[in-house]
C-alpha cells in the first residue's frame, strides 16, 4: 500500500541516529484488507504528512491476503504520541472497530541505523 517516505526519512537514515521502529501484523477476516483500503491509504497518506514520521507503510503478505504487515520509524516516541493523538488515527480505529480482526500484534522498539544490507540506502 505503497512505500513513499515520510517528510524525515533522510535524516533518520544517518549512520547512528537513534529511532523508533515499530513492526507488527494484523490478520484480518477474508476481504477485509479490500474493504479498508481506502481508509488505509487515507491514514497513510495523513502519517507521512507528520513531523517525527521516518517511514510508514502497510503491506499485504504476498502468500497471505489476509495478513497486513505495518512497518513504521519515528524520531521519538513524542512524535509516535502525537501520531497516535491525531484525527486521522481516530478515524482507522473506528474503521477498525467495525472489522473482522482475527489477531493483532504490533510493537515499538528504540534502534538506531547501522548500516545497508542491499541496494542504496532507504530514502535516497
Amino acid at each position: 500500500m505503497g512505500t513513499t517516505p515520510c517528510q524525515g526519512n533522510a535524516a533518520a537514515m544517518e549512520k547512528g541516529l537513534e529511532m523508533i521502529i515499530v513492526t507488527g501484523e494484523v490478520r484480518f477476516g477474508e476481504g477485509e484488507i479490500a474493504r479498508l483500503r481506502g481508509v488505509f491509504e487515507k491514514n497513510i497518506a495523513a502519517t507521512r504528512a507528520e513531523p517525527g514520521c521516518a517511514r510508514y507503510a502497510y503491506a499485504v503478505d504476498v502468500v497471505d491476503p489476509n495478513l497486513l504487515h505495518v512497518a513504521e520509524q519515528w524520531s521519538d516516541e513524542e512524535a509516535i504520541n502525537d501520531h497516535m493523538a491525531a484525527p486521522h488515527m481516530a478515524e482507522l480505529m473506528g474503521a477498525l472497530g467495525t472489522a473482522r480482526i482475527e489477531a493483532m500484534s504490533i510493537n515499538a522498539y528504540e534502534g538506531h541505523f547501522l548500516k545497508t544490507l542491499l541496494g542504496a540506502p532507504s530514502g535516497k
